[in-house]
């Protein structure tokens, strides 16, 4: 991806215009933005493997209508 050469000079001024520390800020943050992009290309990439535990069927008998695990004191 490019940025149109006005658009880099005008970027550029500004980073110039930082004191030191906030350069390296500026630094630091680009990096972790180009890492990023970089990890997200690669995340789809491979299909999640996620452990599965089956624990077999509900039980038939269990409700989970709030009332039932909680009782009903009219909250």
């Amino acid at each position: 991806m490019s940025i149109p050469a006005q658009s880099a000079q005008t970027l550029l001024e500004k980073i110039q215009s930082l004191p030191t520390d906030r350069i390296a800020e500026v630094e630091d943050f680009v990096d972790f933005l180009r890492e990023r992009a970089t990890t997200r290309k690669t995340i789809g990439e491979e299909p999640l493997d996620f452990p599965v535990d089956d624990l077999g069927p509900w039980p038939e008998e269990l409700s989970l209508r709030r009332e039932d695990m909680y009782g009903d004191d009219g909250r």
